[in-house]
């Protein structure tokens, strides 16, 4: 069975593309079959590893990207495009394929709110292509708006990344509502885990963690340390395993790969 992996917060920079990111091209360059689904009209996900053009540029040649299959204009095979993972230091190869997002993917909530089943677009979307992949990671808006909501009903598992903070740690309860009237519709979504990222050595993000293991206890991952090497990484188009293999960050996000294969 596919396990379809949404990455969500509602809160912005808590690095739920980064982790969407590194944990696709970690899944890939492990040998296994991983579709990253960008529903982010930010499209950042898009832009490490298709380019920023592909992003934020005009359209070319008609390619459709994941704004035409929600709105029923294209059929998701046709707008999913692959992507060569290079091998890098005692790092090896692999090869992601991506469903991108562009820009132009925010007047898609607008254009959904008066849409026929507008909640499973992507779920319907995705369904011809499922059993070509082993895991698909959805990219999620920082928002809870129809995008996130699809995301939601397509996913059989959130990973929540959460930045240290006393704001985080309050939208987390709207975030678990969230997913508990989700639930009624789609019975097979759980919270798989939560994800601390950007942590540093401050008593907050102490603090945090230590809250975090009073709500979540065992649903606590391995956190993700704070290293300029992630966001150079991105710039450069490369994930952080091919940009700073022996970094902290990729031993953590490697980390991270290990525990979301446990949790399956």
């Amino acid at each position: 069975m596919t396990r379809i992996i949404a990455l969500a917060n509602q809160k912005g920079g808590t690095g739920k593309t980064t982790t969407a990111v590194n944990l696709a091209a970690g899944l890939a360059r492990g040998g296994r079959r991983v579709l990253l689904v960008d529903i982010d009209p930010q499209a950042n996900a898009t832009a490490v590893f298709l380019g920023m053009a592909s992003a934020i540029g005009p359209r070319q040649n008609g390619t459709p990207v994941i704004y035409e299959v929600l709105m029923g204009h294209a059929a998701a095979p046709d707008a999913i495009r692959g992507v060569t993972l290079a091998p890098g230091h005692n790092v090896p190869g692999g090869e992601v394929h991506v469903l991108p997002a562009h820009l132009d993917l925010a007047a898609a909530e607008i254009e959904l709110a008066a849409a026929f089943e507008r909640e499973r677009r992507l779920r319907q979307a995705l369904a011809p292509v499922l059993e070509r992949y082993e895991f698909v990671i959805i990219d999620c808006p920082p928002s809870l708006g129809l995008l996130t909501l699809n995301a939601l009903m397509a996913a059989t598992e959130v990973i929540i990344p959460l930045d240290p903070g006393i704001f985080p740690l309050a939208g987390l309860g709207l975030l678990r509502h969230t997913i508990e009237m989700v639930r009624r519709s789609n019975p097979d979504l759980r919270i798989s885990g939560v994800l601390p990222t950007r942590v540093d050595r401050t008593a907050i993000a102490r603090d945090t963690r230590t809250q975090l293991a009073g709500q979540f206890g065992d649903l606590l991952m391995p956190p993700i340390p704070q290293r300029v090497s992630v966001g150079e990484g991105h710039g450069a188009g490369q994930d952080v395993f091919a940009y700073d293999a022996t970094g902290d960050a990729a031993r953590a996000y490697a980390a991270a790969v290990q525990e979301v294969l446990r949790r399956g």
